[in-house]
């Protein structure tokens, strides 16, 4: 399946395109953006010395392992919603009527 952003269509692997919505993909984005702030935010408290460099470490580490878990399962599932909802539109593939 390919996933188009920018023209907003999903395309499959047998070339069904259905335009998708936007608003989960925004949402997905901006919780990576967001986890992402989190990850400088941790870096700038010990680069100042607030936080000590191994809590640092870890807490970075556990928001970008949680940003790709998130990101991952996330993107999966949005990827079956919109692949179902295309499937529904243009009804069954050739081959599964043989």
């Amino acid at each position: 399946m390919y996933i188009n952003t920018q023209a907003n269509v999903v395309q499959d692997s047998i070339g069904l395109r259905c335009p998708m919505k936007s608003t989960p993909y925004e949402r997905l984005l901006q919780l990576n953006r967001c986890l992402e702030q989190v990850a400088e935010i941790l870096e700038q408290f010990r680069q100042d010395g607030t936080i000590h460099a191994i809590y640092a470490s870890r807490r970075t580490r556990a928001v970008e392992d949680l940003r790709a878990d998130l990101s991952h399962v996330l993107a999966g599932m949005l990827s079956q919603k919109e692949f179902a909802a295309c499937a529904q539109k243009t009804g069954p593939s050739p081959k599964a009527e043989e």
